[in-house]
């Protein structure tokens, strides 16, 4: 390896990118002169140090891109204040299930009575759907107790590192005219049956009738 070859070869090419750019010619690209030094470096004999800061380029690009999105996702669940629960109409046709996209650009909502048991539950509108999440409850279980049943889903959050049980869950319902349920989330408790009882911890009731304006949402 001659380090004067790969520095005058290095420069030959930026010169050549640089006047070729400078007077409009056919195939000048941006990059060109990136590509051209990294081709030259190559040919000189040096694969390594061309390589070595196109990937160094790529990595930064690669982590920049990573915080942005994941401050962009914290700020679509969490930005603004809570808006009331009819803030926007609700669509008279029933909807599919919203993707994750939505639920990400989805925002808080205040539902009409939230007890101080829900204190730290959160809870999201998409069209007429509503998803209720409660990040810090240690749940155990999550039943639907009676009502309609359509749309109805659960999610129980894994074992964080460090613990054996799972923190965090969610329920996720339409609200749609006529309705009514009511969803029950478990913990876990001192009773009869030791530390790991199933103890009530939030009731969620739901329901919208024919003469109402709006339905009525509570969690407590």
């Amino acid at each position: 390896m001659r380090p004067r070859s790969v520095l005058l070869a290095l420069m030959g090419a930026g010169v050549a990118s640089v006047l070729a750019a400078a007077s409009g010619a056919p195939g000048a690209q941006p990059g060109g002169a990136a590509k051209a030094a990294a081709g030259a470096a190559t040919d000189a004999g040096a694969p390594t140090a061309a390589e070595g800061a196109a990937k160094a380029a790529a990595s930064a690009t690669t982590d920049a891109g990573a915080k942005n999105a994941t401050a962009t996702d914290a700020g679509a669940t969490d930005a603004g204040d809570e808006l009331p629960l009819d803030a926007a109409p609700f669509p008279p046709e029933p909807s599919k299930q919203p993707t994750a996209a939505e639920w990400k650009a989805a925002p808080r909502v205040r539902l009409s009575h939230a007890g101080p048991a829900a204190a730290g539950c959160r809870a999201y509108r998409a069209r007429e759907w509503l998803r209720i999440r409660c990040p810090e409850l240690t749940v155990s279980a999550i039943s639907l107790l009676g009502g309609k049943s359509d749309g109805v889903a659960f999610w129980i959050d894994p074992p964080r590192a460090g613990s054996e049980l799972p923190r965090g869950g969610e329920v996720m319902f339409p609200i749609r005219r006529g309705d009514r349920r009511v969803i029950q989330i478990l913990t876990f408790g001192p009773g009869y049956d030791g530390p790991f009882t199933l103890l009530p911890a939030i009731v969620i009731q739901e329901q919208w009738l024919e003469d109402e304006p709006a339905p009525t949402v509570t969690a407590s």
